[in-house]
């Protein structure tokens, strides 16, 4: 059976790409260096201090972040290690409160308490919110990955007119995917990700 891959818009077959190829052509890396500045402590007192550090860039061109197959997962452990570290002073006020219930107190035990716990909770705040962010970022990661081989299915059957810029299908790799039918970049997008269910992620 023969497929026409020429396109439903402009009727040219000779601009035509597979989505894949055309989204790996605007996705680059780059390396350099870059200075890094900062202060240390040295037996005469801080010091500056001066070096280089290697960096990986990825540039991505509009068109290829147009036909992305899924939305780019978001870090999740910058979250996580901010949250503990906030968590510290809530640690060392739980060492001042053991120290503080093992004396006696004129207040009572109960009043002592109760002001613990509402200290406790208002340090907590700040971590509290980071770890429900990762947390939230966590199930984000987990819906793309999870939608990712139903989106790609779609995604890699495709076929971009650089002639008139639109996206197509010549055949329907799932259902309600329309075959030979022009879209703009984004909507071509709303599909792939529909097939995925993170349309709305």
């Amino acid at each position: 059976m023969k497929i026409d891959i020429s396109c439903p818009r402009c009727g040219d077959g000779h601009g035509v790409q597979s989505v894949p190829a055309a989204h790996a052509e605007g996705v680059s890396t780059s390396y350099g260096t870059d200075l890094t500045t900062g202060v240390g402590i040295s037996p005469s007192g801080l010091m500056p201090i001066l070096g280089t550090t290697t960096v990986e860039r990825t540039h991505t061109t509009a068109l290829a972040r147009s036909l992305s197959m899924a939305p780019a997962q978001r870090p999740v452990g910058r979250l996580l290690a901010i949250g503990l570290v906030l968590l510290i002073p809530d640690l060392l006020a739980l060492a001042v409160l053991a120290l503080a219930l093992q004396q006696p107190d004129e207040v009572g035990l109960l009043a002592t308490l109760f002001g613990a716990v509402f200290f406790l909770g208002a340090l907590a705040i700040p971590s509290t919110i980071a770890f429900c962010i990762a947390i939230g970022r966590a199930r984000f990661n987990t819906r793309v990955s999870r939608g990712r081989r139903a989106a790609h299915v779609v995604w890699s059957s495709a076929l971009y007119c650089h002639r008139c810029g639109m996206a197509f299908w010549p055949f329907s790799p799932a259902p309600n995917i329309p075959a030979h039918q022009a879209f703009p970049p984004e909507n071509f997008r709303w599909f792939v990700w529909h097939a995925g269910d993170y349309v709305d992620a």
